[in-house]
């Protein structure tokens, strides 16, 4: 299955088309596809940077001749928070779109395939350079927002984003086929409650808990590749540090998490279906609007818990009337305080 980038976002089959390919292709530019090893690491050093459940980074590098495939490690699983491989399989669409930013960025042209080997069920996406074409600046100021862009585990200033940018993010999402939704104050509300519902249950499974803990690093050192450093969590209770772990007791008042959700944006990516196909393209989405948001100045936290848990994920999608299947609930704004990036494994434990 083939993803025209830049486009509406919808797969096909077909062979691999380029981006925004109404658009003339620059003559002074070399046709070529093969890309230097060079190249190949700067794609490869994007892809690293993608958001991933609980910074996990359940994905492994291929290098191509003419780009970079993403593969999915499931050595790095969490079966009892992801049971399915949901959350995994968005974070390494997030990788992709970042692998194709970069692409895009040194003035190639992307093409993107998802899931192209059946026989490879692991191999989530292809990104290969089918020609050249100048970089835009939209195109480089993205590919420089990456290593910008990080989860915000910290308190918010009190800040509505305005109608413009929220319209930017919605056509940044829409672009890779999938839809976002806005919580009005009513929606917030309930999904206050349905956050409540889903902390409580979680707090109360010890077999997650432990579950969690193990991608906390309570420990301090430079040797740190993964997971999230207590540096990173912060020190405020959920939906702060966006965690329901150990280093925080009890049970946060759905009044509570209102008055927090309240200082922000609640957002929530969805797709029409709900398959491994819809995951990555939801990833995708996603880091797409995270990189635009990130230009925009704006921070992001996940609050994905009512969505990790199968009857509440239904009822998510009531609240915002959501025609498809929620698949990342978040929320944006301004930060209070600033909050530090989260480590990546060196490139050369994940690149082939």
């Amino acid at each position: 299955m083939t993803v025209t980038p830049g486009g509406s976002g919808a797969a096909r089959a077909s062979s691999a088309m380029p981006a925004n390919p109404a658009m003339p292709a620059n003559p002074a530019m070399p046709a070529t596809s093969r890309l230097t090893e060079d190249e190949v690491r700067l794609v490869a050093e994007a892809a690293r940077w993608a958001p991933s459940i609980h910074n996990s980074q359940p994905w492994r590098l291929r290098r191509l001749d003419d780009g970079l495939a993403v593969i999915e490690d499931p050595s790095r699983a969490l079966p009892v928070i992801d049971p399915v491989g949901r959350d995994r399989t968005i974070s390494c669409g997030a990788a992709v779109l970042n692998a194709r930013v970069a692409l895009r960025a040194l003035g190639h042209v992307p093409g993107v395939e998802v899931l192209p080997d059946p026989a490879e069920p692991t191999l989530v996406g292809v990104v290969r350079s089918v020609g050249r074409r100048e970089a835009h600046a939209t195109d480089e100021m993205l590919h420089r927002m990456i290593p910008l862009r990080h989860t915000h585990r910290r308190v918010y200033r009190s800040h509505v984003v305005a109608e413009e940018d929220l319209l930017d993010l919605r056509q940044a999402v829409a672009a890779e086929g999938a839809r976002l939704s806005v919580a009005d104050p009513g929606a917030r509300r309930r999904l206050a409650h349905l956050l409540r519902r889903a902390v409580r249950n979680q707090a109360a499974d010890a077999e997650l808990q432990q579950e969690v803990e193990r991608w906390v690093r309570r420990d301090t050192g430079s040797d740190i590749v993964d997971g999230i450093p207590l540096t990173a969590l912060g020190t405020s209770p959920y939906p702060v540090d966006s965690l329901v772990h150990g280093g925080h007791r009890g049970v946060p008042e759905a009044g509570d998490v209102e008055e927090e959700l309240a200082r922000s944006t609640v957002l929530v990516v969805s797709t029409r279906d709900d398959s491994r196909h819809d995951w990555i393209l939801a990833g995708m989405a996603l880091e797409r609007l995270l990189l635009a948001a990130t230009a925009k100045g704006l921070v992001a936290t996940f609050a994905d818990q009512a969505l990790q848990q199968h009857e509440l994920r239904h009822e998510v999608a009531d609240v915002l009337g959501i025609w498809g299947r929620p698949q990342v609930l978040f929320r944006i704004g301004r930060a209070l305080v600033d909050a530090p990036a989260t480590p990546r494994r060196p490139l050369e434990q994940i690149l082939e």
